[in-house]
């Protein structure tokens, strides 16, 4: 090759190097930037069918100019914009995902995704397996109704208290309250006196009675595990067709006395209204009984476990739920 057509190459090369690094340059100059934070949004877990709900987003730090879109899938074919927005469920019982999009120019998109469930409150229809009972109390604070069974001279209520002066609704679903009730710390349990006039948070007597009523008559030390009863007192039920206990060989869960337990979990003082632990594998319930001046006892049942055992936790923190208690009229 001459000198002339070695120069042309060279030329050439230091062509193609420049474009590229003219480009380069330019993709730099029109590089997004992060955003700082999270979207975090105020969605119940739970709707009726046919509800509508305000729904809202939040949690990024910077920019501030920020807009948001909205994905309901099987609700909406277009994207919603806005903050907040209202959303109308289908009047049928399902899983819808709903996702919220944050946006600003000059940054790259967050967003988040979670599924609403739509239920039906109408007993054994969205949640089936439960044992109905015979007679109810009606609570003038909201006029609520709740089932009760009669254990050992006791009446216990026969689901979880869902009275919302106090403590937040399960999975902040305010409409779904009438199937799972409401979650409290145990200063807001004994302290804000949730229970129903006449009723009471159950003290260390009240379930060791309800431990002899579930074993044949022979009381259970309180702060014993209480093997087998956590078969006796939960039930297998279905929410929307779907297992909640999951299956296993150790609990088949009988609810032979109709006391109904399901798997809620727990929640905490300082957790996002609707983030709650052990879902579908723990259920909590308050007692009266302190261990000591920060700390009070709470019964469980562990969905792979028989028993019935009982814990401790901090007064002001963790949130359980409440089954209420008074002494039987014919037992005074």
């Amino acid at each position: 090759m001459n000198l002339t057509w070695k120069f042309a190459w060279l030329i050439l090369v230091f062509a193609l190097l420049a474009g590229l690094t003219a480009c380069k340059e330019e993709e730099d100059e029109t590089t997004s930037d992060t955003m700082s934070g999270a979207v975090v949004y105020d969605i119940p877990y739970y709707v009726l069918r046919d509800e509508t709900v305000t729904m809202s987003a939040s949690g990024i730090l910077f920019p501030d100019d920020v807009y948001y879109k909205w994905y309901v899938s099987g609700v909406y074919s277009d994207t919603l914009t806005g903050n907040p927005i209202t959303v109308r469920f289908p009047d049928s019982l399902g899983v819808f995902r709903v996702s919220a999009h944050s946006y600003a120019d000059g940054f790259y998109s967050l967003s988040t995704v979670q599924e609403v469930t739509t239920i039906d409150t109408t007993w054994n229809t969205s949640l089936t397996g439960l044992l109905r009972s015979a007679v109810s109390f009606t609570d003038e604070r909201d006029g609520r109704s709740y089932g009760y069974v009669t254990l050992g001279g006791l009446d216990w209520f026969s689901q979880n208290l869902a009275w919302q002066g106090a403590g937040i609704p399960f999975k902040a679903s305010r409409s779904a309250a009438p199937l799972f009730g409401s979650f409290y710390t145990w200063d807001e349990a004994i302290g804000g006196e949730v229970c129903p006039e006449g009723w009471r948070v159950p003290t260390r007597e009240d379930w060791e009675s309800l431990s002899a009523a579930m074993n044949g008559g022979t009381p259970l030390d309180f702060y014993g595990n209480w093997t087998g009863l956590g078969v006796k007192a939960s039930a297998d039920v279905r929410l929307n067709d779907t297992r909640m206990w999951p299956y296993t060989p150790d609990n088949f869960h009988s609810n032979d006395f109709g006391w109904n337990a399901m798997p809620l979990g727990y929640t905490f003082a300082n957790a996002r209204s609707n983030d709650f632990t052990g879902v579908g594998s723990y259920g909590c319930w308050w007692t009266a009984e302190e261990k000591n001046a920060d700390q009070a006892y709470y019964r469980y049942i562990y969905s792979e476990r028989p028993d019935f055992p009982l814990s401790y936790t901090s007064k002001d923190d963790m949130r359980a739920a409440v089954r209420c208690v008074r002494t039987h009229p014919q037992s005074l």
